[in-house]
């Protein structure tokens, strides 16, 4: 089905979710093979249950941390990466598309105050849902600055707010989100969603990564079904499957898509090795000691093109690996469980 923009509608989509205790998948995208994988694992989800589903695709502005928009081109730019990834997903989804199973709502992830006006703009009428990133300012400032930007913006796209004030790695101790704190920050910003740290924020060191289902409990008691977790590399199986039940709406998702399928791409290029690069290479390679005198021994091959281009990397082995995780995420998040009438 097409994008879903209103935010009345986006609004409803977590009502229903909400009710039925699943929690909503955001998958980062910076290219577009990617974003084909995610929306092919999300088809395969709906095609299993024979129901639609929706997710959030997003993408990061100019937030340091990472800038997914700038990219997602090789030009560079985060407004040309802009057009690109809104131009993909409206003709990805378009209706009659090859994902018209698939609710997807597009999320600006880590929107940042002054540097990504253009996007705040320009995404109205596209971004179902904002982040409005003001966790590097004091507390006070974060929620009146959050407020200020809902009063403005809630009629074009649901806004997601960060609770804290977050410190980067190294310049102070980890804070966990206080339930306090969120309940008066919903009440005083009126976002929709708001990201909490429960000890996996993605800014926190390796040491300190441990998923605290015991606060969110006490978090989802005083503000209902809307939390949002950012930093899921460290959970474990068992943690992703009780978000859900933690008061987790929604979870960000990016790390891991990229990692595995890097991974997953240089075993199969190493596995074909000898359909890649002629024997000449492969023999110089190994007198320099970057490759084990064990591809001698493999039988002889010569370089074929089908191992060579990009719709083999693309295809055979990029969109396929990112579905797959999708599917496992979508699993242990309660899709298969109920999607819903």
């Amino acid at each position: 089905m097409p994008l879903v923009i209103n935010p009345t509608e986006v609004r409803q989509i977590l009502s229903d979710y909400k009710e039925r205790k699943i929690s909503i998948p955001c998958f980062c995208a910076e290219n577009t093979f990617t974003m084909e994988g995610i929306l092919e694992g999300a088809a395969n989800c709906a095609r299993t249950t024979g129901k639609n589903a929706a997710i959030f695709v997003a993408a990061t502005g100019n937030y340091h941390g990472r800038q997914q928009l700038k990219n997602y081109t090789s030009l560079g730019d985060t407004e040309e990466g802009f057009l690109a990834f809104r131009d993909d997903l409206r003709r990805l989804t378009r209706t009659h598309g090859a994902f018209e199973q698939v609710c997807v709502i597009a999320s600006l992830d880590h929107g940042q105050p002054g540097f990504d006006e253009f996007l705040f703009e320009e995404g109205k009428g596209f971004w179902g849902c904002v982040m409005y990133d003001c966790s590097t300012m004091a507390l006070e400032e974060n929620r009146a600055k959050v407020a200020e930007f809902v009063r403005k913006n809630s009629r074009h796209y649901i806004v997601e707010g960060c609770v804290d004030e977050i410190t980067e790695s190294g310049h102070g101790a980890m804070k966990l989100t206080d339930p306090e704190d969120a309940e008066r920050y919903l009440k005083e910003t009126g976002v929709d969603l708001m990201v909490v740290n429960l000890g996996t924020e993605h800014r926190a060191t390796a040491a300190e990564l441990r998923y605290r289902s015991d606060i969110a409990g006490k978090i989802y008691k005083k503000v209902g079904f809307k939390l949002v977790l950012h930093g899921t590399s460290s959970l474990s199986h068992g943690d992703l499957t009780s978000l859900r039940n933690d008061g987790i709406a929604k979870v960000n998702i990016w790390t891991v898509l990229e990692t595995k399928t890097g991974q997953n791409l240089a075993v199969e290029l190493i596995t074909q090795l000898k359909k890649i690069l002629p024997q000449p290479r492969i023999t110089e390679l190994i007198k320099k000691g970057l490759l084990g005198s064990v591809f001698d021994a493999l039988p002889s091959a010569k370089p074929e093109l089908q191992y060579l281009t990009e719709v083999y990397r693309r295809t055979c082995i990029k969109v396929p690996s990112v579905a797959g995780m999708v599917e496992e995420f979508m699993q242990a998040f309660g899709y298969m469980d109920d999607l819903g009438a």
